[in-house]
């Protein structure tokens, strides 16, 4: 927009007036309209994050960051993902929600907010190991989190309704398999099972045949 101030100071105030405004609306539920306000965020300062070796490759042709340093813009592009993941989250869109998580990590790899936001998506999504890995993780660092703690009891309920399912699923197995052969099975002596179509005693018993008729043949 003409006239409009686009200096990196002013693009990270535009960001963190965005984040406020973002976090007005989440905190009145109102989860998609914060929702763009948050991914808005991204317009103004994703150009401000350029590592040092861009720098010296483009040299004048790099974004000018002026004041503006790195580590204030990822720390603002981590906090944008992790509430755009939470907002997805809310708005029951599991898999969105776990894909600006992982924006979030690749960011900065500690953010342990992502990490238990990524285990309540995954949890929803049926990834029960990773919904375990990413909770328990959390759970270190939030001791005291009610959410984490009723998510990692809801995962419990869903382990055990996954191993019922299988138990179930293997019972029908032998359920299907016909009687008469299942006691054929165990009429059998252990003789009968152990035999091979060539077992070493009478391979033993072979190679001494061949001795003595080699030893009658002298």
């Amino acid at each position: 927009m003409e006239g409009q101030d686009t200096s990196p100071e002013a693009m990270m105030a535009m960001a963190e007036r965005l984040k406020k405004n973002g976090n007005l609306f989440f905190k009145k539920k109102e989860y998609a309209e914060a929702l763009k306000h948050y991914v808005k965020i991204f317009l103004y300062i994703n150009h401000l994050n350029v590592s040092d070796d861009l720098k010296q490759m483009v040299g004048n042709r790099a974004p000018k960051t002026g004041s503006v340093k790195g580590e204030d813009v990822v720390k603002l592009q981590v906090v944008a993902n992790q509430n755009c993941a939470l907002c997805k989250l809310n708005l029951g869109d599991y898999e969105y929600s776990e894909t600006f998580c992982n924006k979030a990590l690749a960011r900065n790899p500690k953010a342990m907010k992502a990490i238990m936001i990524r285990g309540r998506a995954r949890l929803r999504l049926n990834n029960l190991d990773g919904a375990k890995q990413d909770l328990e993780a959390a759970q270190k660092e939030f001791p005291n989190s009610k959410v984490i703690q009723i998510d990692l009891e809801y995962l419990k309920r869903k382990y055990k309704k996954v191993e019922q399912k299988q138990a179930k699923l293997f019972a029908g197995m032998f359920d299907r398999y016909p009687s008469s052969r299942i006691s054929e099975c165990n009429s059998f002596s252990e003789s009968q099972v152990l035999i091979f179509p060539f077992s070493y005693t009478e391979n033993q018993r072979s190679k001494k045949q061949r001795l003595r008729l080699r030893e009658s043949r002298m």
